[in-house]
């Protein structure tokens, strides 16, 4: 592992396969393989973009990053508190001590709330869960914490259901943070709200990281989004890491055909111009049954022999720069020059 200090979060060789099973004795006859063999690292104090389509794992990366799911493979390294913790094989106090430095911002702000419980209540269980305050000291922790994310104090005995889609992921964001982690995952935490309001939210997330040093891999199919919050950017597709690298250098010259895809979906309002939009045919796999060689080779218009032979490994095509694609070297890809002073349209 590396013993740079600078790296909070080491994943090495990390899978998940979803077992399919079939028939009276639930016999397992396969796997869906949401994740496979995914390797990075994430520094701290950065925001690591993680895209890619619909049912491309990000999002079971995201949970199995933080034990909601348990991965089947693979190795996950959390430096906190002076402690090398393998978040694979936590229990105890270990444990606790990963609960306290890492959470999650859920993608829907209401489902991820108990309707029963107020923000008092909701915002203070990971404190009285971790054993880290009680009573008014709680309550206390809660009220700064709650004016932080943009709420009133008087919000505090309120139910969810009195809430807007956008107050209510800033409870799910003040419950998140009121453990004081290292590492937050953001799994689509504006997709289900209004455009204004993803603006405010991102905003938001973005001056809390400043205040308070956070760490965020932030989940999302949006490439908008990701550029405008990232620091570098992984593209994920069909469970494999296909490309990781600095935000400018990723989306000026993308290295890997699917990212130069998505890409080319990117709205662009100063070009109006017709017909020259990259479309590419096909849709993404069956993760049951993947293709042989380069996963993505069915819909890849540079395809050649090789692709469907030899499956390709993710290389370093250039310090801090990944990819997963035998031509990397000898393809000219169409990217975008990034917006990041304000929020893109």
């Amino acid at each position: 592992m590396n013993a740079n200090n600078n790296v909070l979060l080491e994943v090495e060789g990390l899978r998940k396969y979803f077992p399919i099973q079939k028939g009276l004795m639930r016999r397992t006859v396969g796997n869906i393989k949401a994740v496979d063999d995914v390797n990075l690292r994430v520094q701290r104090g950065e925001v690591l973009g993680v895209v890619g389509e619909s049912g491309c794992g990000k999002t079971t990366l995201g949970r199995c990053l933080v034990r909601v799911y348990e991965p089947t493979g693979g190795q996950v390294i959390l430096h906190t508190d002076g402690r090398e913790l393998s978040v694979t094989e936590l229990n105890g106090e270990e444990m606790r001590l990963f609960r306290r430095s890492v959470q999650m911002i859920f993608q829907d702000p209401f489902a991820s709330l108990n309707p029963r419980m107020n923000v008092l209540e909701t915002v203070g269980e990971p404190l009285k869960v971790n054993g880290l305050a009680s009573g008014r000291t709680l309550e206390d922790r809660v009220a700064k914490v709650i004016q932080q994310v943009g709420l009133r104090v008087e919000h505090l005995r309120r139910y969810p259901h009195s809430f807007s889609g956008g107050q209510r992921q800033r409870i799910g964001i003040a419950r998140a943070l009121v453990v004081e982690p290292e590492l937050i995952v953001a799994d689509e935490p504006v997709s289900a709200l209004d455009v204004s309001i993803q603006a405010q939210i991102l905003n938001l997330l973005k001056d809390l990281q400043e205040q308070q040093n956070l760490t965020y891999i932030f989940v999302s199919h949006n490439m908008s989004v990701i550029r405008y919050i990232s620091d570098r950017i992984a593209v994920m597709y069909a469970g494999k890491l296909v490309e990781l690298g600095p935000k400018q250098e990723l989306l000026a010259h993308p290295k890997h055909p699917y990212t130069e895809l998505l890409l080319a979906a990117v709205p662009r309002a100063i070009d109006r111009r017709r017909g020259h939009r990259i479309v590419t045919p096909g849709e993404p796999p069956d993760l049951a049954h993947l293709p042989s060689g380069c996963v993505f080779r069915p819909r890849c218009k540079y395809a050649h022999e090789r692709c469907a032979e030899e499956e390709p490994e993710l290389r370093e095509l250039a310090p801090g720069y990944h990819v997963s694609c035998h031509f990397a070297e000898d393809l000219s890809l169409g990217g975008v020059i990034p917006r990041v002073k304000s929020f893109p349209a």
